[in-house]
């Protein structure tokens, strides 16, 4: 189905991207942070705002975690269940404002209190949506403390197809992007943690660019900010879009400080392209040889 057809949901609605900083060791402080920035989001007219990877949670180095190669037990004390606390709180506020949140927190496994996953709630005005689980996991910061997801969901809101792909999973894993856009979503999300390398909040607009042209569809990064956690976050949030015709753009962009962007994304805007390239129903057939042929060739990796 197009990102344009009005079955899924409007055709046009406002997002917005925080570039934020949590407050460290203080989840009750972060959260009320968040709640004034879910406010102005609203006052602006989002239908959804996205805060950054772990946007509840103290996000740094952690000589316990590092010393035993898992979560400590402050971390897995700070985990909590994906329709915990935080969620219910965050739940009454976009009920309250009628608005859809995004944010990233460190969630405990219903299964396995030892486990933690770095997580990202998508929350609407009826509650949890649903939640995506980072799959690729990089650095021992996050190795040590987190087990990976397994699934790749494409959430269905009242906004439309949403699909969550967290920091690593976004930049360098563009088959996930790939395989979300197939399963029908037209936004695509990325809660991160970038941090301040050289040329990084560049690099998130290139990123942010990119996933939204190959995949037709819009996509919005938002970004940690500030160095109160020891790692010094790059901020730069971004919302992109494909631009028919012509290659992609930038609709708006944060600087380095904590700041809340946000833009309209129309839809009907990027129709065009899906009139003279269908991406998606070639892949499903005449190019569905390639797609398994692609798949065969992924599944072979992994054998070896």
């Amino acid at each position: 189905m197009r990102p344009d057809d009005p079955a899924l949901g409007p055709t046009t609605i406002r997002v917005g991207c925080a570039n934020f900083e949590a407050v460290p060791r203080d989840k009750a402080a972060t959260i009320a942070k968040l709640s004034a920035v879910v406010d102005e989001a609203a006052d602006r007219g989002c239908d959804l705002v996205v805060f950054p990877e772990l946007a509840i949670n103290t996000w740094g180095g952690c000589p316990d975690c590092a010393a035993e190669h898992r979560p400590c037990a402050w971390h897995l004390d700070q985990a909590e269940l994906a329709d915990g606390p935080t969620a219910d709180a965050i739940a009454e506020l976009a009920a309250d404002r009628g608005i859809h949140v995004i944010y990233g927190f460190e969630e405990t496994n219903t299964d396995d209190a030892t486990v933690v996953h770095n997580s990202a709630n998508l929350v609407g005005p009826d509650g949890l949506i649903g939640t995506y689980r980072k799959l690729h996991l990089g650095i021992p910061l996050e190795t040590d403390r987190f087990t990976p997801g397994d699934e790749l969901p494409v959430f269905d809101t009242a906004l439309g197809p949403i699909a969550i792909s967290i920091c690593y999973d976004f930049y360098n894993g563009p088959e996930l992007c790939r395989v979300q856009a197939l399963k029908g979503a037209r936004l695509l999300v990325n809660p991160t943690g970038r941090g301040d390398l050289p040329r990084a909040r560049e690099h998130l607009e290139q990123c942010t660019l990119i996933r939204a042209h190959e995949n037709v569809i819009f996509a919005a990064s938002s970004n940690r900010t500030g160095d109160s956690h020891g790692p010094a976050w790059a901020g730069g949030s971004v919302i992109a879009a494909p631009r028919y015709p012509g290659f992609p753009e930038v609709l708006a962009r944060a600087g380095p400080d904590e700041e809340l962007i946000d833009a309209e994304l129309d839809f009907t805007s990027i129709g065009g392209w899906y009139d003279i390239m269908p991406w998606r129903e070639w892949r499903a057939g005449p190019q569905s040889p390639i797609t398994r042929l692609v798949a065969d060739e992924l599944a072979a990796l992994g054998s070896d």
